[in-house]
């Protein structure tokens, strides 16, 4: 599989995982730097994220061009904004997945609570969470319930220079006059504009 392929399905898994952990009382409007970093294959990724009630957009590059992710649950979409060819590609948001289940007081019963730590500035609780057989811990911040940082299988996430305060709506729009592409990929990446 092509470096560029493994690093964006990195992307996007961490992206659900991501917004799988936050809370369905997500009032807070906030943005940040987000670090991320593939165990055992080196891969590392800085990007941007955005956060207005239930809607997330990730920015970032990989391999030198830059990717956009916005999650949409309100319209039941993901995007995928690829600006370098003006084109989006658009999945399902299935809200039933067992992934996007919501961070609550249901899933912090099921966690096994290690503590507190700071992270990025902030008081966080520290959990483990078990799924699957698989162990990931997770530092859920004491001012918002949002994940500040993730140690997963495949990786660490985290996000740093938190700043809270109003994020524009267009952040979270598809760009005029970009082309939708169909899901059918062509090897080496490419796909079908609709």
């Amino acid at each position: 599989m092509h470096t560029k392929t493994i690093g964006l399905a990195f992307v996007v898994v961490f992206t659900c995982v991501l917004f799988a952990l936050a809370s369905d009382s997500f009032a807070q409007e906030f943005s940040a730097d987000l670090v991320m970093q593939e165990k055992g294959k080196g891969i590392y990724i800085t990007g941007k994220i955005f956060v207005k009630g239930n809607k997330m957009r990730q920015e970032m590059v990989v391999e030198g061009m830059k990717q956009i992710t916005i999650i949409r649950p309100d319209k039941g979409v993901i995007w995928m904004v690829m600006p370098e060819g003006q084109m989006y590609m658009e999945t399902p948001y299935q809200a039933g997945d067992k992934k996007f289940e919501k961070w609550s007081s249901e899933k912090e019963k099921k966690a096994k609570y290690l503590g507190k730590e700071t992270v990025s500035g902030l008081s966080c609780k520290k959990y483990q969470i078990t799924e699957g057989g698989e162990k990931m811990h997770v530092w859920i911040s004491e001012k918002s319930p949002f994940p500040v940082k993730m140690d997963y299988r495949d990786g660490i996430m985290e996000y740093k220079n938190i700043k809270f305060g109003s994020v524009r709506d267009s952040l979270f729009e598809i760009p005029s006059g970009y082309q939708k592409m169909s899901i059918h990929m062509m090897p080496g990446g490419m796909g079908f504009p609709e």
